[in-house]
């Protein structure tokens, strides 16, 4: 029997309720849209399956036995996990959801874009929990074991191809320095590798698994240069201040500049193309791609983007 149940067609299963609630083939037959000899052949199939007569025939019709009437009852209930499925990928509310969403996003993309990241997402999902962290090296195989829903990084992440990312915006890279300083101009040509490559440099390291094609120390090699880094670290602020007291010069994006208006942004000299761009990019694991929270989540987080700060 376990063997016959394991090829178990489920629409004999709606067959077999149908039958039951109507005692009648023929009844039974005509509102699953089949014709009577199908359903005759259907209830056989059933028969042979659990080893049981299921239905006796009478005059007008047929009487279920009792483990008929105990299968047609369970009916429902075996299909209702299936159906609340169904449910949730098809009829997907922001609005009501009220699970946690967890995303883990590049530490200075958190430090500039986080604030107003929470505040879109809490408007689109707002009986929802969050959890918003930075990511380090440990994310990517938190992300594959599905402990984050979402992730947001530059071009210099390198990740599995299990993780599905998609483009959000795509942004400049620039020089951020002093006012007035000694060795940089505004104007988009003046700024060379030769009068670059001298200046101290305030370095963000990297959070985790960079692509070497687009990190300062490997294009100042590719120029031929090796970069005096002054100071490291996570922070944008403390890298701000560094650069306020200080010929000290960052590689940063627009929005990075934008948080500080007392420092400049100067054009950077020729450089790979590469290094030209921060491009940001949202993703979720591969298995999730058709799922409706994900695909809501993503757009959300894209329009928020459209403008970068």
């Amino acid at each position: 029997m376990a063997h016959q149940l394991d090829t178990l067609d489920l629409n004999l299963m709606r067959l077999l309720k149908a039958v039951v609630d109507h005692k009648s083939i023929k009844v039974a037959a005509a509102q699953l849209g089949i014709s009577q000899p199908s359903a005759s052949r259907g209830v056989a199939r059933l028969k042979t399956t659990f080893n049981d007569p299921l239905f006796v025939r009478k005059p007008h019709g047929v009487e279920p036995s009792p483990m008929a009437l105990r299968l047609a009852e369970e009916f429902d209930n075996i299909l209702a996990p299936i159906a609340k499925v169904l449910h949730e990928f098809e009829d997907f509310s922001a609005q009501a959801y009220d699970g946690q969403l967890s995303l883990v996003i590049d530490p200075y993309l958190l430090d500039e874009q986080g604030a107003r990241l929470l505040s879109g997402c809490y408007q689109a999902f707002p009986r929802a929990t969050f959890s918003f962290s930075s990511w380090n090296n440990n994310s990517q195989g938190e992300m594959l074991e599905g402990m984050h829903d979402y992730c947001i990084l530059d071009q210099e992440t390198e990740l599995s191809n299990d993780i599905y990312m998609r483009p959000l915006f795509t942004e400049k890279r620039m020089i951020l320095a002093r006012h007035n300083h000694p060795s940089l101009s505004l104007d988009k040509d003046s700024n060379d590798w030769e009068a670059v490559a001298q200046l101290p440099i305030v370095s963000l390291p990297s959070p985790a698994s960079y692509n070497p094609l687009c990190t300062v120390e490997s294009e100042y090699q590719r120029m031929g240069y090796q970069p005096n880094v002054l100071l490291k670290t996570y922070s944008l602020r403390v890298a701000a201040e560094m650069l306020r007291n200080t010929d000290a010069i960052m590689y940063a994006s627009k929005s990075s500049i934008r948080l500080f208006p007392d420092l400049v942004a100067y054009p950077m000299p020729a450089v790979n193309r590469e290094f030209s761009d921060f491009v940001i990019s949202g993703g979720f694991l591969q298995t999730n791609r058709n799922h409706p929270m994900h695909q809501h989540l993503h757009r959300i987080v894209k329009n928020l983007f459209k403008h970068p700060l």
